[in-house]
């Protein structure tokens, strides 16, 4: 397979390489998941070196955590959005793993403490609680996230973050690897 790619590829030869959707093709080239040049025309608008695809081929066999897209993203239909799998990577079993790995978490967190614990900056950290996306309780001045709250995040909307902390995706890797 090597062998026969030319030496650059447009789009579509990545996408059909890739066996991916037009849209998460370039939704991929665009959001420099893989290295391309982009001539900003409407047909023909990327260029691949073949040493870019491998890089990225490889790259996500190696790691797939760092391109582990939240599942149904580039499907039209709600019946996509329970397919939890990345490749050959499944999320299956995936709370019961992180309920094991933060066993020694206490039970409830401070603001503080989720940020030490996820990676993650002050500001981003409280942005999801504003938003509604990590579920917290205040009690006087303080934020209190309990540790299943926490869970529910990171099984659900903090699947689809697209740049994960380091620590994160150092999680990611760990269940993956345990999970084969």
């Amino acid at each position: 397979m090597i062998s026969d790619m030319p030496e650059t590829m447009s789009g579509e030869q990545v996408r059909c390489i890739l066996h991916i959707s037009k849209r998460k093709c370039a939704w991929m080239l665009n959001n420099g998941f893989i290295k391309c040049q982009d001539t900003g025309r409407k047909t023909r608008r990327y260029t691949v070196s073949k040493k870019d695809l491998m890089f990225y081929i490889e790259d996500s066999r190696q790691h797939p955590e760092k391109y582990f897209l939240a599942p149904g993203k580039f499907s039209a239909g709600e019946k996509a959005m329970t397919v939890t799998t990345y490749r050959d990577c499944s999320l299956t079993g995936f709370r019961r793993w992180l309920n094991k790995e933060l066993k020694s978490v206490p039970d409830v967190l401070t603001v503080h403490q989720v940020i030490e614990l996820t990676g993650y900056a002050k500001s981003t950290v409280e942005n999801w609680l504003e938003q509604g996306r990590l579920q917290f309780v205040k009690a006087q001045s303080d934020r209190f996230i309990a540790k299943k709250w926490l869970i529910d995040f990171y099984e659900g909307y903090g699947v689809g973050i697209i740049r994960k902390s380091e620590k994160h995706r150092q999680l990611m890797k760990k269940f993956f690897e345990q999970s084969k």
